[in-house]
C-alpha cells in the first residue's frame, strides 16, 4: 500500500506577495549590506596583519640594531686589550 505524497502548499490567497517573512525583503539591500560588511571586516583583518608586520619588522630591525651595538662594544674592548698587551711588551 503505498500513501499517495502531496506537497504542501496554501492557497494564493493566504500567501500574498509583499506580506509576512517577505515583505520587509529586498534581495538588493541584503547584497548591499553583506558586501559592505565583508569589505569592512576584510579590511579590519587586512589592517591587523599590516599592524603586525610593523611590528615583527621594528622587533628585528631593534635586535639588529641592538646587536651591532654589542658587536662594537666587544670590538672596542678587543682593541682595548690589545693596546694595553702591546704597552707591556714594549715597555
Amino acid at each position: 500500500m503505498s500513501v499517495p505524497v502531496k506537497a504542501v502548499s496554501a492557497p494564493i490567497e493566504y500567501v500574498k506577495f509583499g506580506e509576512g517573512a517577505s515583505k520587509h525583503f529586498s534581495f538588493n539591500k541584503h547584497v548591499t549590506i553583506a558586501l559592505t560588511a565583508g569589505a569592512a571586516v576584510g579590511f579590519m583583518w587586512k589592517t591587523w596583519h599590516w599592524n603586525e608586520k610593523r611590528f615583527i619588522a621594528q622587533y628585528y630591525a631593534d635586535l639588529a640594531k641592538k646587536e651591532a651595538t654589542e658587536e662594537a662594544a666587544r670590538k672596542a674592548a678587543i682593541q682595548e686589550k690589545f693596546k694595553q698587551l702591546e704597552a707591556e711588551l714594549l715597555a
